[in-house]
This record gives C-alpha cells, sequence and structure tokens, in this order.
C-alpha cells in the first residue's frame, strides 16, 4: 500500500500540479492574466470528459466546469478558448507528462546490452470533410475528407510512452524516421515496421551505436560478402536441405551504400505461406501484374536483418524478440476499443486537438498506474506481468473516482484501499492457446543474456 501511495502521489503532486500547469499555461500564453477559468481546471476538464470527442459538447463541458470548479462560462466564451495557445498549452504538458518516465527493475537486467528497446508505429483514422485543408487525405484512402496520423513510440523494456504526435497523414512514416534521427539512442534496440525503413535511418542507427531489428526490405539488393547478389532460388535449395531450418548470414544491404548485417531466413508453416501467397495474388491483380517466382520464395520465409550480434541475440531468438513489436499494436488497440479516441466529429479544428491531446493525458495517467501494479508484479516474478487489455478497461471505472484523487478531494491511501485494488485484481496477462506472453519472452530471450 505505501509503495502505491508513494507512486500515485508523486503522479499527482508533480505531473498535474497548480506550479506545473499554470507555468506551462503562462510559458504558451494560453494564461496572460488571472481569469475565471485557470489552466488546471480546463485541463481537468477535457481529461475527465467521460465521452469521447464526438460525444462531448460545449454544453457538456461548461456544466462540468460550472460543478467541478464553479466557473460559469458560456459556451461561446469557452469556444474562443480554444485556440493555437491552447493547443500549444496541451502539447506542451503531454512532452512534460512523457519525459518523467518510470524506470523497470528489467533495465538494469538488460542494461549490458540495450539500454532500451524502442518500438515506433503510426495509425490514421478518418476526419470530417471540413478538415481536408488542414488534415488533408491522399491517394485513393480519404480522399475526399481529412486523415490524421497518430504517431507513438512505446519503450517494450520500460513499457512506456515516450513520445506521442498529430500529424499530417501526407508526413509518412520515413519522413518521420528521418526526422527522428537525431533522437536515436546509443545503446538501444529499435524494432520497427518496413514503413520507416530507409539506407538512412539504417545507416544512423549504426553510426550511433544503436541497434536495428526488422523485416529485410522487399526491394533492398542483398548482397554475399564476395559481392554477388543473392540467390534466392539457391537459398530456398539450401534451406530444404537444413536440418535446422534457419539460416544466419552475413550479408550486405542496399546497392549504392553497402551495410554489413545479418540476415534471418526461416521457413512459415505452410498455412501462412497459402495466405501469403493469396495476397499477393490479389494485390499483384490489382496492378495488372503478376507474382514473380522470386516472390513466392520469399512467401515461404520469415526474413530479418539485424546488426546485433550472434550472441547476444541467437537466430532461433530473433523472430519472437521482433514480435515484441506487436505490443505497440496492442496498445493503440486499448486507444481505441475502449477510449475510442479515432471517433471525432465536425469542431474548430483547435478544440478537436484539444480534446485528444487531453485524452492522451488521461491515458499518461492511468499509464503511471499501470506500471506501478507492473513493477510490483515483475519485481516477483519477472516472467508475469499485468494485462494491458485488462487494466485499461477497468480504468474507465474508476475514472471518476482518480479524479477527485487529482483534484485532492479523496486521499490517495483511501481510494487505493477501496476503490483502485479491488477494481485491479485477476489483471494478469495471460497467453492465449499454445503461446507465450511478451513477459515469457523478455524472461526466456533476453534476461537470460545476462
Amino acid at each position: 500500500m505505501k509503495g502505491y501511495s508513494k507512486e500515485l502521489k508523486y503522479t499527482v503532486e508533480n505531473n498535474f500540479s497548480e506550479e506545473l500547469v499554470n507555468g506551462l499555461a503562462k510559458k504558451t500564453g494560453f494564461v496572460k492574466r488571472a481569469g475565471k477559468l485557470s489552466a488546471s481546471s480546463f485541463v481537468n476538464t477535457l481529461m475527465f470528459s467521460s465521452c469521447n470527442q464526438a460525444k462531448t459538447s460545449l454544453p457538456d463541458l461548461t456544466a462540468d466546469l460550472s460543478q467541478q470548479f464553479a466557473v460559469d462560462m458560456s459556451k461561446e466564451a469557452l469556444h474562443k478558448r480554444f485556440g493555437p495557445q491552447a493547443v500549444d498549452f496541451l502539447k506542451e504538458l503531454v512532452r512534460e507528462q512523457l519525459s518523467r518516465e518510470v524506470r523497470s527493475p528489467l533495465t538494469q537486467e538488460l542494461k549490458s546490452h540495450f539500454t532500451a528497446i524502442y518500438s515506433r508505429d503510426s495509425c490514421k483514422f478518418s476526419l470530417p470533410e471540413t478538415y481536408g485543408g488542414q488534415y488533408p487525405g491522399f491517394g485513393n484512402f480519404s480522399k475526399t475528407n481529412g486523415l490524421m496520423n497518430m504517431q507513438f513510440e512505446y519503450d517494450l523494456v520500460n513499457e512506456d510512452l515516450v513520445s506521442f504526435e498529430l500529424t499530417k497523414s501526407t508526413r509518412n512514416d520515413q519522413q518521420d524516421s528521418k526526422e527522428g534521427i537525431g533522437l536515436i539512442s546509443e545503446g538501444a534496440l529499435y524494432i520497427r515496421d518496413l514503413g520507416y525503413i530507409t539506407p538512412t535511418y539504417l545507416k544512423a542507427i549504426t553510426g550511433k551505436g544503436a541497434y536495428f531489428l526488422n523485416r529485410a526490405p522487399s526491394k533492398a539488393n542483398i548482397y554475399m560478402p564476395e559481392n554477388k547478389l543473392l540467390d534466392w532460388k539457391k537459398i530456398h535449395r539450401k534451406l530444404q536441405r537444413t536440418v535446422a531450418g534457419v539460416l544466419d548470414m552475413d550479408v550486405m544491404l542496399y546497392e549504392k551504400e553497402r551495410l554489413p548485417c545479418r540476415l534471418i531466413i526461416e521457413p512459415v508453416v505452410d498455412d501462412e505461406y497459402e495466405k501469403r501467397i493469396k495476397n499477393a495474388k490479389k494485390r499483384a491483380k490489382s496492378q495488372g501484374v503478376g507474382v514473380s517466382d522470386i516472390h513466392k520464395i520469399k512467401c515461404r520465409y520469415n526474413i530479418f536483418v539485424t546488426n546485433v550480434d550472434r550472441d547476444t541475440l541467437p537466430a532461433e531468438k530473433i523472430r519472437k524478440t521482433y514480435y515484441l513489436r506487436w505490443q505497440i499494436e496492442l496498445v493503440f488497440k486499448t486507444w481505441k476499443s475502449f477510449f475510442e479516441i479515432d471517433k471525432v466529429k465536425k469542431v474548430k479544428k483547435e478544440r478537436l486537438e484539444c480534446q485528444l491531446l487531453a485524452k492522451f493525458l488521461w491515458i499518461l495517467l492511468n499509464w503511471r498506474l499501470f506500471q506501478a501494479c507492473n513493477k510490483h508484479v515483475r519485481k516477483k516474478e519477472p516472467s508475469a506481468g499485468v494485462s494491458i487489455l485488462k487494466f485499461f478497461k477497468r480504468c474507465l471505472s474508476f475514472s471518476d473516482s482518480l479524479r477527485l484523487v487529482v483534484l485532492q478531494r479523496t486521499p490517495v491511501s483511501t481510494w487505493l484501499r477501496k476503490i483502485f485494488l479491488p477494481l485491479i485484481e485477476n489483471t494478469a496477462c495471460e497467453a492465449p492457446r499454445k503461446k507465450v506472453t511478451h513477459y515469457q519472452v523478455f524472461k526466456e530471450n533476453l534476461t537470460s543474456l545476462s
């Protein structure tokens, strides 16, 4: 109880303190002089709105301000407060919260190899047509409506959200990857999907003493050490004769600026192969082309590239380590399923952005609680942990009471004992049939390396 109280008290008193919130509000110009609407009440009302953005009206927000803070404000006056300064203020508050990471006990066990394991992803969702100018669609995807792109990065070791941005969909993943090169951290492992992978990005990873693990780019030339192009037909014949079923080779990636790395090739089950071939034929038909023999061969294998040495990450552990990336998919699934962050309606652009940023602040507050629980469980048993999906489903049940803690109207210890701890019982992460949890992957594949 004391441990939980300390974690939550720190989060409330430091992360959302009047001093911090008001300081950022003045810095960004959201608050220039004392008025009836304080920065903290503005944030609190948006954070703890019980509905998604599509169902929250201005009268709902003004009613909440009146009930919780005795602020009598018209909907027209509140509408005017949603301006560029309000967006900048909430962005600064999000950055401040993201900088307050909570380190996991696993970090020390992994530090002899990786300082962190980062996975970055993006998701797009359609906006009403009115946003087409600010958030344009492209191609055949949401061409007439607006389209928002959400970029976020997740530290798989510390289970911490480390960055969050609302961007235009026309700023694609490769552009994001290029602009983020300066943030690459020495000693960290980066696991990303193919949308982010470019020669510039991979070269920057190696140049900064960091590590990458991703699927091999489909259009990249792969060369053997003797400068010969990889012969996929020869590789296929070799794998059919290989008892181990996995090849781990030293190769050079790309034609112009050759990048040395490992190439790991392992066969997939027949059902997966049939699924890949079916999808490949469907895409080829839509483009008026056929499926090449080489592509058919590649469909039979998982193909990964990495610059992590074999002693640190043997071939048999590559796939499970790469699949840790799916945890970031799970994170967004919670946002979409439980918090409906992608459900939006036509409102002033700045109001839309403020409401989405405030919802993310709510997620971050509850994320700190999740981390506190997970630290407690994993300290006793590293191969066990708390389910993200189960935990955040329960968050909706205690949101109103948590708000009273943030407003310092309910003691932390009372809330933990009566509300929080009973609700989070039975939230352990359970593996699907014949599979393992990502906690078990960490325990079996990574922490054993130390």
